[in-house]
């Protein structure tokens, strides 16, 4: 599914794989028996979940969100509670040779944000996040394919659905004319679509007097992995997520339920409107490593809140639905313009728009051929009035085609062999 939109981001070679992706970089490893406190300044020096390991083998993750809903929401003594107390055991693991894409697609499939490494004698190679894959998916060319059809392959199937419910009633030139108008409309407005088509999820608030605690066991009940802070005056004070909790509190022995949320969270973040581009919107969170990005209205009222993760479980998802769609509506058309003798306008727009998606592929992403170089250096099989049926069939035999009736050289009948 992925493969030939990142083949021009990769530049026709293969996408990377995992242990390219991780090389040098030293696994976030612990042990059974190590304290949630020291657990938590190890992820917090690599940014990394940690990876739970016990005689070479991995039984368990420990996320930055376990550390926040299983440790600090529920007030463990992080230096007398084991790391195994807090993990998540025996998770599934790929192998290192794994790809970027595959690796993206078992994340979507599982709804994985991290992802073990391991190679096939259970040897832990080391993690990977949503980030390392966006990061390591050739690049901005490469992210960008991914979210940009994503998004045109929604526009295209709501003008799918569009051109399907008024094709038995506008046949006419004209609509077939307003049908070209709105693609290149369309084409225009491509780079000015906005952030809500991003469909940012509802945010989590709370206020700058609450306590670390607080946000974390309020984030833990809603199973939320980030709150945004607001003023007194409704506007976005700042932004804590489960990673800060565990960087700014755990890791720096900081009390969760004395210590306010303002001294901790990132204060002032980045924020846009619903109005905004939304490729510039992702292009900030990734040039940026921001994995959410708050959306507010004209006022500057929180009303939303973009997460890297699931903007690109969207997308992906996106790009699934639109496949599954476009084979079953290409089918139906295929059957509807077979039984149409010489299809009009709107239906031949309509027939464009399904199959061009599915043929790009194909063409190598060139356009479609045309019939005259279909047809270069093969013979026509003509016949002219008065020839008798038995020369005609001779003719369409040798050929294993129809005959073409031609008459001063101008078309005047066709010869099937149904016909014959």
């Amino acid at each position: 599914l992925l493969g030939p939109l990142m083949a021009q981001a990769f530049g026709g070679k293969s996408s990377p794989t995992l242990r390219s992706l991780l090389a040098g970089r030293p696994a976030t490893i612990v042990r059974p028996g190590t304290n949630c406190r020291e657990a938590g300044m190890i992820m917090s020096d690599a940014r990394k979940a940690a990876l739970v390991v016990e005689d070479g083998r991995l039984v368990g993750i420990v996320s930055f969100k376990d550390m926040m809903s299983r440790a600090i929401a529920k007030e463990l003594p992080l230096e007398l509670s084991d790391v195994t107390t807090i993990m998540t055991p025996n998770p599934e693991s790929v192998s290192p040779d794994t790809t970027v894409l595959e690796a993206l697609q078992i994340m979507h499939d599982n709804k994985f944000l991290t992802l073990p490494v391991c190679e096939s004698n259970g040897s832990v190679v080391g993690i990977v996040d949503v980030m390392d894959l966006v990061y390591g998916s050739g690049g901005t060319d490469g992210w960008r394919s991914i979210f940009d059809s994503a998004m045109d392959v929604a526009d295209d199937l709501s003008d799918a659905s569009s051109v399907h419910s008024f094709r038995s009633a506008a046949r006419s030139t004209r609509s077939a004319r307003s049908t070209t108008s709105a693609s290149k409309a369309k084409s225009k407005s491509k780079d000015e679509r906005p952030v809500s088509k991003l469909r940012p999820k509802k945010p989590l608030i709370s206020s700058a007097g609450d306590s670390v605690l607080a946000v974390a066991q309020m984030l833990a009940n809603k199973r939320g992995d980030a709150a945004l802070i607001t003023s007194a005056a409704g506007g976005v004070a700042g932004i804590l997520s489960d990673t800060d909790i565990t960087r700014r509190v755990v890791a720096k022995h900081l009390d969760p339920s004395s210590t306010g949320v303002s001294s901790v969270m990132t204060p002032n973040p980045t924020c846009v409107s619903m109005s905004d581009s939304a490729m510039d919107a992702l292009a900030t969170m990734v040039e940026n490593r921001f994995r959410h990005l708050p959306v507010v209205d004209d006022s500057g009222a929180v009303v939303g809140l973009l997460d890297i993760g699931k903007c690109l479980d969207d997308a992906i998802t996106k790009l699934e639905r639109a496949q599954e769609k476009s084979s079953s509506a290409a089918e139906d058309a295929v059957k509807q313009m077979a039984n149409v003798q010489g299809a009009g306008n709107a239906q031949a727009a309509a027939l464009q728009q399904l199959l061009g998606p599915l043929m790009a592929q194909a063409f190598g992403g060139k356009s479609s051929p045309t019939l005259r170089s279909l047809l270069a250096g093969r013979p026509a099989t003509i016949v002219r009035p008065g020839t008798n049926c038995r020369e005609a069939g001779m003719i369409m035999s040798d050929a294993r085609k129809a005959a073409l009736v031609v008459e001063d050289g101008r078309l005047v009948g066709i010869v099937s062999f149904k016909d014959m």
